[in-house]
């Protein structure tokens, strides 16, 4: 073989290694939905987190999946299912154990979850309203974020409708001052982070920040809350969406990092095929494989009993026959030990 071989050898198993690979997935069309691809599907959010760590649905209840057992963040995004005291149960365990949960909600049931907990935080049951919007006044924007890792390369965040967390003592994200919830004005908390046994809860007043329609304005803010989180093993709630239904079968590109132990031993692997060919090695090892092969698959040959039997069978003398051979074997001549 020729550089040329060897080199196109290289190439081909290099780029195996590392080209991509298809992995089927789920989709749906539940609002707040990981698997959903659609503008109120948080389906790009997911792609962050894949990116940042290991990401598994729950598809089933807490106390069934066995929550408390689990490592990692726990992600609640717009629950609109009730939890039962199993699962509240299950997730005190989950915290007790150091763990995080981030609870994105507005008008749902994630007081269901405060509640269970025993903490004084709430959603509040009406909109914040603010004369600072994008779109229109549904849409109000806020720069106030007291948390330098979260604020980083974050111009603004466009919220939907959010709600205010109420009771809360300090907030990371406020409102602008010119917001209004009910007859009260100023800055309202829509983000509040508290500290829960051992672990923590992350409260975010807005489900839709994580919805692929705002994902576009949202997406570096976003970012930074997955790096803010320490714990990079991710479990986000499907199974309190209401409207969840895996419908259909499709197929998402994964592109695989370079491994570089498999690549060094791949080039090794084909530094060593190149010296047995170069080195005549292979040629031998070749022969000897098809010598063996011929060996065991060639005919047998016919026994001297055989032939000389086959031989009698045509009229020849069979004693005659054998004297010869004998002699043969002992190497005399015809007539040489019998006075001929």
């Amino acid at each position: 073989m020729n550089r040329v071989a060897y080199g196109i050898l290289l190439i081909v198993g290099i780029a195996l290694l590392i080209m991509p690979m298809s992995v089927p997935v789920f989709k749906s069309n539940a609002e707040y939905s990981v698997l959903n691809t659609e503008w109120d599907g948080v389906s790009s959010f997911g792609k962050l987190l894949y990116s940042s760590g290991e990401i598994t649905p729950l598809l089933a209840p807490y106390d069934s999946v066995g929550l408390g057992s689990l490592e990692g963040t726990l992600i609640v995004i717009g629950p609109n299912v009730d939890f039962s005291t199993g699962e509240i149960e299950q997730l005190r365990m989950f915290l007790d154990k150091g763990n995080i949960l981030i609870l994105a909600d507005d008008f749902g049931t994630g007081n269901q979850i405060l509640t269970g907990l025993g903490v004084k935080e709430r959603f509040s049951k009406s909109p914040i309203l603010s004369v600072i919007y994008s779109k229109n006044y549904n849409f109000p924007i806020t720069v106030d974020i007291r948390k330098k890792e979260l604020s980083k390369g974050v111009e603004r965040i466009i919220l939907s409708k959010p709600a205010a967390i109420l009771n809360a003592r300090e907030g990371i994200v406020y409102t602008s001052n010119a917001s209004m919830l009910g007859r009260e004005y100023g800055a309202f908390p829509v983000m509040v982070e508290l500290e829960y046994g051992k672990g923590r809860i992350i409260l975010i007043s807005d489900p839709d920040v994580f919805t692929n329609s705002l994902f576009k304005e949202n997406g570096v803010f976003l970012q930074n809350l997955i790096s803010y989180i320490p714990k990079k093993t991710f479990y986000i709630d499907e199974a309190h969406h209401r409207d969840f239904n895996p419908y259909s079968s499709g197929s998402v590109v994964i592109r695989r990092s370079v491994n570089k132990e498999l690549v060094f031993y791949y080039v090794l692997f084909v530094a060593f095929v190149a010296f047995i060919i170069e080195s005549g090695i292979a040629m031998g090892i070749l022969e000897r494989v098809i010598s063996l092969v011929f060996k065991f698959l060639g005919e047998e040959k016919e026994s001297v009993d055989e032939i000389i039997e086959r031989l009698e069978r045509e009229g020849f003398d069979g004693d005659t026959l054998k004297r010869i051979v004998e002699e043969i074997k002992t190497g005399s001549k015809i007539g040489g030990g019998h006075g001929r």
